[in-house]
């Protein structure tokens, strides 16, 4: 099990590894890798930690798919069969993992996640209304959550594919890790850092035969510091918006999702808008650009496995 944590709230933290602990399936190993954490970071973290998890830190912020991929390395090399992706917000009902294991099992080589509900951030209790039910695509080129804020209730009732799931809870099966490390180099992509590295990898995943499956059955509550995909709520938040969604472009190029004419309406869009207005997304607009021609590199990486 992977937990990638940055400044966060230790105990949101604490009650994140209480649920898995709580799990009724038997969870072999637990690394937690703490980003950018200060001296005073590291004791706290330590302090609520048991024995048998173990913490790694990182002076410097990696980011989200760095840290992740190197636990995920580490975990599969070491034998285990299956891997889970956690946010440190996120509490699993006690048998999420297992309902879990059981679709992935009978579904190999394929990337599974809960249905996840909105939590308060106070209490980390559910508060009726749906975080995530798998990831969808406009035809824009927008990625977003499926059915976010609305009642639990009209969740979807079977296991279902999807586009994609949510970076907050997912399990790795170790043949679909293999799969993408040998076709593409690595499973998250790096150069992402945090933010729609979950939306490209289910795309990308999908391409190279790698299935994604929400499993309703599956619950937990997922703690979401900035509800939907507002912008103006953070500066940070909206750069790597920007920034991640020409990557995805680059990237993905004919493979993304949407309308082509569409999609490329609103790169026009926003490219102009943080121009004028959201100029403090302009430097990560920047590096995008920067990185097209890594990005177009890595898509004729797994377009070479399409073509075989």
């Amino acid at each position: 099990m992977s937990i990638v944590t940055f400044h966060s709230d230790p105990v949101r933290l604490a009650r994140t590894i209480s649920g898995v602990l709580d799990q009724t399936a038997e969870v072999e190993a637990i690394r937690v890798h703490a980003n950018g954490a200060t001296a005073k970071e590291c004791t706290a973290i330590e302090d609520l930690l048991p024995p048998s998890v173990a913490l790694v830190t990182s002076a410097t912020n990696v980011g989200f798919s760095a840290a992740h991929n190197a636990t995920l390395e580490a975990q599969f090399t070491a034998g285990v069969t299956h891997a889970l992706v956690l946010n440190p917000d996120v509490v699993l009902d006690s048998n999420a993992l297992r309902l879990l294991l059981d679709h992935a099992r009978d579904h190999p080589g394929s990337l599974v996640g809960p249905l996840l509900e909105l939590a308060d951030p106070q209490t980390l209790e559910g508060e009726g209304r749906i975080d995530t039910a798998g990831i969808i695509w406009t035809r824009t080129g927008r990625h977003l959550d499926d059915r976010q804020g609305k009642p639990i209730a009209s969740a979807p009732r079977e296991p279902r594919r999807v586009a994609g799931i949510s970076g907050a809870c997912i399990l790795v099966d170790r043949q679909a890790w293999e799969r993408l490390v040998a076709v593409c180099g690595e499973f998250f992509d790096e150069d992402f850092i945090a933010y729609r590295e979950d939306a490209e990898i289910g795309v990308r995943a999908g391409l190279v035969g790698v299935e994604s499956w929400l499993v309703p059955a599956a619950t937990g509550r997922h703690v979401r510091g900035l509800r939907g995909t507002r912008r103006g709520a953070s500066d940070d938040l909206d750069a790597l918006g920007v920034r991640n969604r020409f990557l995805l472009r680059f990237k993905l190029g004919p493979h993304r999702p949407g309308n082509r004419v569409l999609a490329g309406v609103r790169d026009v869009v926003v490219a102009g808008a943080t121009i004028t207005v959201e100029r403090s997304s302009l430097p990560a607009l920047r590096d995008a650009f920067r990185l097209r021609g890594r990005m177009r590199a890595k898509r004729r990486a797994f377009e070479r496995y399409l073509d075989r």
